[in-house]
């Protein structure tokens, strides 16, 4: 995947045009930067390489189309290369892409924008810093303390195995059922996509974190880059790398799904149990849910404008406040309780065990009906070669998450109508506010205060406020490019700067293909009460952020909308230009870090894939243990949800 010269000119224009240094009247040393400083355009082209390889080529694709003069004509309104044009021309030409008519010119936006900004703000030289973060007052991950235990994880496995029950992911659900069937006798192989770090083994920084620890890199999205999606593909998996947020299915929508999906269980009392059960084994509570500065600014905001809110509780046990904040790239101490310190750490002490890491599943042996075992790739951690091997098994357990599960099931091979469909990712957008006082929001628990105000905007759908932990990269990868100088203005700003995200429930779902390299392809698109819902989710945390005190607030629309207290703004400004602007189609920065649905359960054949049991349907031996089992989205943080589920379903495999 080495770009063409012309490619790699193309993608050096690009970067020193998004990123140049600017020298004006009381710049800072960070306005000073450009893109050489970092070597951006080399990590760019790294990163393009490790892509997907449909995802890569439509990137050099566009770099291509760039260098034409047609496509630029077209693109941007001047007949030259892009790499031809002066300075002023080549940003006037961008910010015209970034607003263009056409979705696929906005499209190729995103992509070169979102990769260039993260990589601007995270990635490291040969002595492991950017010269970015000291500008802009971002601090290194603190020291690491010793962990308090560790799993025994392998990455080197013969060409064939075999295994009483092989289970695809070590996540929320497949580590709960791999618990309780090993705590049963029977011999468990679990196969982890994601590498095999542990406490020990994190780095902690920004783009090492995201490029081992999330699936694809971090590059996940939807077909169109209209939706940003953040999974987890570690040992542990989402749990891993996630917020530590542990809420429960709120009453109402376990009555939905009891009744849209046929299974009473969901609004009795054996579901309840299963909560009951893994919420003690993973240490939820609120005894360590601190809030740092930018959850003290949501709660502020709530109490302000009288509107309901709530402390968050959290899968914590004996965090290190100084390491907090740094944990959505893996916590160094066990304080997170990850299924790496609870579930599999229960498994494996059970002497029944085996965690292979660096081994994708490719498909299903399926004979005459029955699952036989899976066909898989192991990586090697050191040299990236790969070996194919075998694995022997009646029963087989996929929990590799909504977006890959219905991937490796329409590979093998296996058709039902609702097989990749009904997918709900809750889309989600940020707002951001600048505060006189230092929030530095990537210290401390990342997420500890809930608003629930407008959770039932719409009968059972709503949107519900909370807030991210904010570091350079995914900040400046959320930030909408408004001009080099306007970027960077936001930029210098981090220290201050909190974020509130709006986490919308969806009603109508996506979908999951298969391309013809065997990728997974998502798609997913809002319909009118969901982009209702984000107008309504930004306009909400807008609110929060100006009855709690903040002197600017901004949006994350292509052309953002921006009120200022030193100017005279108002509050009502920002809202009424919110109300009429779309939000899809990269119109609006949108993310995902929930992924449901897609092989939803139920007692109806025609209506889902998997029946009350999570056993697939037609395949004897296969069941799936994880949020694609969902009959809709769950509306909360689901990490609590699927591992009830999965407490059920390990419960009727072990009988």
């Amino acid at each position: 995947m080495t770009l063409t010269p012309r490619e790699r000119r193309t993608l050096d224009a690009v970067c020193d045009t998004l990123f140049p240094r600017l020298a004006g009247a009381g710049d800072s040393p960070h306005h000073a930067l450009g893109a050489p400083d970092v070597k951006l355009a080399d990590a760019v082209a790294l990163a393009i390489a490790a892509l997907a390889p449909r995802q890569a080529r439509e990137l050099r694709f566009f770099l291509a189309f760039l260098d034409t003069r047609g496509f630029m004509l077209l693109a941007a309104g001047r007949a030259s290369a892009f790499a031809s044009l002066a300075p002023d021309a080549r940003e006037a030409a961008l910010l015209t892409m970034s607003r263009h008519p056409w979705p696929v010119i906005r499209t190729g936006f995103q992509a070169l924008k979102r990769l260039a900004a993260f990589l601007f703000y995270s990635a490291v030289g040969e002595d492991g810093t950017n010269p970015a973060h000291a500008a802009i007052g971002y601090g290194p991950p603190p020291s690491p303390r010793p962990c308090r235990s560790r799993l025994t994880v392998t990455t080197e496995a013969g060409s064939g195995q075999s295994a009483d029950v092989c289970i695809i992911g070590s996540g929320a659900g497949g580590s709960v059922v791999a618990a309780a069937l090993a705590a049963n006798g029977r011999q468990v192989l679990i196969l982890e996509a994601g590498p095999p770090d542990q406490a020990a083994d994190f780095d902690q920084r920004e783009v090492i974190g995201t490029q081992r620890l999330y699936l694809n890199n971090g590059a996940t999205a939807t077909r169109d880059l209209g939706v940003a999606i953040l999974a987890g593909s570690a040992v542990g998996g989402g749990t891993a790398v996630n917020w530590q947020t542990s809420l429960r299915l709120p009453d109402y929508i376990r009555d939905e799904w009891a009744e849209v999906s046929g299974i009473a269980d969901f609004s009795g009392d054996r579901f309840t149990r299963s909560l009951d059960a893994v919420s003690t084994r993973i240490g939820v509570g609120t005894g360590e849910s601190v809030r740092n500065p930018n959850n003290a600014a949501l709660q502020r905001g709530c109490e302000a404008l009288g509107w309901s809110w709530t402390e968050i509780p959290r899968n914590a046990r004996g965090c290190d406040p100084s390491q907090c904040g740094y944990c959505v790239f893996g916590c160094r101490v066990g304080g997170k309780q990850s299924t790496a310190v609870t579930y599999l750490a229960d498994a494996q002490r059970s002497g029944n065990a085996t965690i292979l890491a660096s081994c994708r599943a490719q498909a299903l042996r399926v004979d005459r009906g029955r699952v036989t075992g899976v066909h898989a790739v192991v990586r090697d951690e050191r040299t990236g070669a790969a070996r194919h091997i075998t694995v022997n098994a009646p029963l087989v357990v996929v929990a590799a998450g909504a977006l890959e599960t219905p991937a490796l099931l329409i590979r093998t091979g296996i058709e039902h109508a609702q097989l990749g469909r009904n997918l709900y990712l809750h889309p989600t957008t940020a707002v951001g506010g600048m505060y006189d006082e230092p929030v530095e929001g990537w210290l401390g628990a990342p997420q500890t205060v809930l608003c629930d105000e407008f959770s039932r905007a719409h009968g059972a759908y709503g949107v519900r406020i909370e807030t991210p932990p904010i570091h350079p990269g995914l900040f400046a990868l959320a930030v909408q490019w408004a001009g080099a100088r306007d970027f960077r203005d936001e930029m210098h700003q981090l220290r201050n700067a909190a974020a509130f995200i709006a986490l919308t429930r969806d009603r109508s779902g996506g979908n999951i293909r298969v391309d013809r390299d065997g990728s997974t392809l998502i798609r997913y698109r809002l319909d009118a009460m969901q982009r209702d819902l984000v107008r309504r989710g930004i306009e909400s945390a807008a609110r929060a952020h100006w009855a709690a005190g903040a002197r600017e607030v901004s949006t994350l629309h292509a052309r953002p909308v921006r009120i200022r207290r030193a100017d005279g703004d108002d509050i009502e400004q920002l809202a009424t230009q919110v109300r009429r602007l779309p939000v899809d189609g990269n119109r609006s920065q949108l993310f995902s870090a929930h992924q449901m649905g897609t092989c939803r359960m139920g007692t109806d054949p025609e209506w889902s894939v998997c029946d009350e049991n999570g056993a697939v349907r037609g395949i004897r031996g296969l069941y799936v243990a994880d949020t694609s089992l969902f009959p809709a989205s769950s509306g909360v943080n689901p990490m609590l949800t699927v591992m009830a589920v999965a407490h059920m379903l390990g419960e009727s495999l072990r009988a």
